[in-house]
């Protein structure tokens, strides 16, 4: 006998005669779940019960028994055998539902087990060991929300797995006792869980994690840097406090900037750092980490560049140049600075991930990229700039950024430095602004005597130095141009100083100093006629010692030249020509100015000029070992 048939047949009996559930019961002294349930397959009637049906619907008990009109008509046995039949499936389908509802229960029991006991776990290792370490939630309401989970699991076991003779004193004890501690625990987060509004943040590799916990009250931000998954320590509160909304912008994976408004409406910046780019265990200025120049080159060709140099960070972008001194720089943790015009926040610079301090100096290894990026509560682009400065292994030495080989020179945004020892580097005092670099004769880096000649407001000056660069002397020249200066000790020099030029011609005089250069006499003005006395313009002085001394006389066109000596300090010149044959005296001429070896040997070469192509344009050697008086051929260059 089929349940369901049965049922479905019943009810269809039932909508012919055009009665409800109840009305059918009333009639055969049931009630209307009972005529739900046969309808439903789920239960089947009283063997008694079939004549009193078979007489409501006016059909054969046989019909009902089989759910369907026509059937031959079935004996009291068999009947009797159907209902039993029908009985034991649905007592089968009911025992099956009730053993699946049973373990449904009890797997609800095992899962509520396993979260009531890492809860509660949770919460006894919260309360007992990180609280007394200073360890706090990222979110206030995560304590509450986490109790409840408790109160929640531990009601569903007791309903689920526990067993009494009274499930019905059970469940209403369960009940009351879930409500009761959930009012408890939800008045104390109203109370204690919403005085902060909390942000959590993870950076996009995931590696880590911002907290931040802003007091609904007061504006007070406090900033948790040690993270845990659900545990922050290490707090630090913001002096300032804020209004408004927080702008966050991670420009590493381990360094967030953190902009907002105070609330007088002045802007301001917190750098979130979790990293470090040298061992983890010194700390070092970041400041000192990216001395040198560093640009990057928008889509359109634009430069943004940053220079750091003993004067301070320098900011180019947007045809915008600005100086940041150093007063005027913050450093958060050793991978970020934040730079300030006027205490308000301008850039945020950062040391990404590919810098690696050089242990030894610790400036970032070539190869390494900075990040720049503007504060501001609008969206802002943060660009990534590349090392301007050559920091290769044969110059370790170095000074606001700049690398300086021994006995050289180099100039960074105004500042000269140099480095007698390629191990050390010296910052000149001055500015060299208007000054790009120095031509021969105007520069010397000696031991001894160290000088430049640089021009600032169309006057020429001498800066010197006799102890290797400790103290400096600045002489103004009283000369719009040096063509060049020599040193032939530390308190002689002479000087050749042109007042003006024209048509290949310079007028000027060369001076001689004895006091290291700070006061200068005119000795010789010129070669020519009383009033007539002029130089060339390619000119060029040099002297050996304080008597001895040459000076060429090359024409505007550069193919001819004239080479004079003096033996009295540059009092008076002679023409010097060293024996030639006539041949070679028409095609060799005096440019170069000799040259004295360690020995006392003196160097001429003898060349063509500018329109020299004899024998591919070489150049003749002579030499003289008493002081120019006679020359002898050493050989061609």
């Amino acid at each position: 006998m089929d349940n369901l048939k049965f049922g479905s047949f019943i009810k269809e009996l039932r909508k012919e005669k055009n009665m409800t559930q109840k009305e059918l019961a009333d009639k055969i002294g049931l009630t209307d779940k009972a005529i739900s349930k046969w309808e439903r397959g789920l239960s089947f009637p009283d063997i008694t019960m079939l004549s009193s049906l078979a007489e409501v619907f006016d059909v054969d008990v046989s019909e009902i028994l089989n759910g369907e009109r026509g059937k031959e008509k079935v004996s009291k046995e068999d009947i009797e055998k159907k209902i039993e039949e029908a009985v034991e499936k649905v007592t089968l389908k009911k025992e099956k539902r009730e053993r699946k509802i049973k373990i449904f229960k009890r797997t609800i029991g095992i899962i509520s087990c396993v979260f009531f006991a890492l809860c509660f776990i949770l919460q006894l290792v919260y309360l007992t060991v990180l609280s007394p370490r200073s360890y706090e939630y990222i979110s206030d309401i995560l304590f509450y929300i986490i109790n409840e989970i408790i109160i929640i699991t531990l009601g569903i076991i007791f309903l689920t797995l526990v067993n009494l003779k009274n499930n019905f004193i059970k469940n209403i004890i369960t009940y009351v006792f879930l409500v009761v501690l959930t009012i408890i625990n939800i008045a104390f987060m109203i109370n204690n869980g919403f005085e902060n509004k909390w942000i959590v943040e993870f950076s996009k590799d995931f590696s880590n994690e911002l907290v931040l916990k802003r007091n609904n009250k007061t504006g007070e931000i406090t900033f948790y840097k040690n993270t845990k998954v659900l545990f922050a320590k290490d707090k630090e509160i913001f002096t300032n406090e804020v209004e408004g909304p927080i702008k966050t912008q991670w420009l590493t994976s381990d360094i967030c900037s953190i902009t907002y408004k105070d609330k007088d409406g002045n802007l301001e910046e917190f750098v979130a750092t979790y990293g470090d780019r040298g061992n983890g265990i010194s700390y070092y200025y970041v400041t000192n980490a990216i001395l040198g120049g560093w640009q990057t080159f928008s889509q359109y060709g634009e430069e943004t560049s940053v220079m750091v140099d003993s004067k301070g960070i320098t900011i180019k972008r947007d045809e915008k140049e600005e100086l940041f001194s150093y007063e005027n720089c913050k450093q958060y943790g050793t991978i970020a600075i934040v730079l300030y015009k006027n205490d308000v926040p301008c850039y945020v610079i950062a040391l990404n991930e590919d810098c690696e301090l050089d242990e030894k100096t610790d400036i970032i290894k070539e190869g390494g990229t900075i990040t720049l990026c503007e504060v501001s509560m609008d969206k802002t682009k943060a660009e990534v700039l590349d090392c301007g400065s050559y920091k290769g292994d044969d110059l370790d030495n170095y000074n606001g950024g700049v690398y300086v080989k021994a006995n050289d020179y180099k100039i960074r945004n105004g500042i000269l430095y140099i480095s007698y020892d390629g191990e050390s580097v010296i910052e000149v005092p001055g500015d060299l602004s208007d000054t790009q670099e120095f031509e021969d004769g105007t520069y010397q880096i000696e031991e001894e005597k160290t000088f430049f000649v640089y021009n600032n407001n169309g006057w020429e000056y001498l800066i010197y130095s006799d102890d290797m660069g400790q103290n400096w002397n600045t002489v103004n020249l009283e000369s719009t141009h040096i063509q060049n200066i020599q040193f032939v000790n530390t308190n002689v020099g002479f000087m050749l100083e042109f007042k003006d030029v024209a048509m290949g011609i310079a007028f000027g005089d060369i001076k001689k100093t004895t006091d290291g250069g700070k006061t200068w006499q005119i000795v010789f003005n010129g070669f020519g006629n009383e009033g007539e006395k002029v130089f060339k313009r390619g000119s060029i002085i040099k002297f050996i010692d304080e008597n001895l001394g040459f000076i060429t006389m090359p024409d505007a066109n550069g193919y001819t030249s004239e080479l004079y000596i003096t033996k009295d300090g540059g009092v008076s010149f002679t023409r010097m020509n060293v024996q030639q044959t006539e041949e070679d005296s028409s095609i060799y001429d005096y440019y170069e100015l000799p040259e004295q070896d360690n020995d006392g040997t003196l160097t001429l070469e003898v060349g063509q000029g500018s329109d020299g192509d004899y024998e591919g344009g070489n150049s003749k050697i002579y030499y003289s070992n008493d002081n120019g008086n006679t020359w002898s051929y050493k050989g061609v260059e």
